[in-house]
């Protein structure tokens, strides 16, 4: 009987190990790009961009909207930078995101890619 009960101990630990570790690989996944945003917004350096594009995705966060926003940022010399980030708005903010309107970002350049985040909005990607 201990024999038994020895196996099926070593089998459930077996089984739940992979589990646990999958499950904390996706949690901690899914913080990355809140820290990543921290640290733009902590870092970057403000810089104004005017909306180009917006567009609602098929996802809401916490009862929002999240959607696709294109940004145009001006350079001193240059073209502009054009990017489009992902982030979540309240319903009663969605006016200050259309077209053509300004908004306050922050630029930062992390492992040599250049990184964006809205001030304003809480940004996922």
């Amino acid at each position: 009987m201990r024999n038994a009960e020895a196996v099926t101990a070593v089998f459930i630990i077996l089984i739940s190990l992979p589990i646990c570790l999958v499950a904390f690989l996706v949690i901690r996944q899914s913080f990355q790009p809140n820290r990543e945003i921290k640290q733009i917004l902590k870092n970057g350096v403000p810089k104004e961009a005017t909306i180009a594009s917006i567009r609602q995705t098929d996802t809401e966060i916490n009862g929002h909207p999240e959607v696709f926003i294109g940004l145009s940022i001006a350079r001193e010399h240059g073209e502009p930078l054009r990017t489009i980030i992902k982030t979540a708005i309240q319903m009663v903010h969605i006016p200050k995101y259309q077209p053509g309107r300004k908004v306050r970002v922050k630029v930062l350049e992390i492992d040599g890619k250049i990184k964006v985040a809205l001030e304003d909005a809480s940004t996922i990607s």
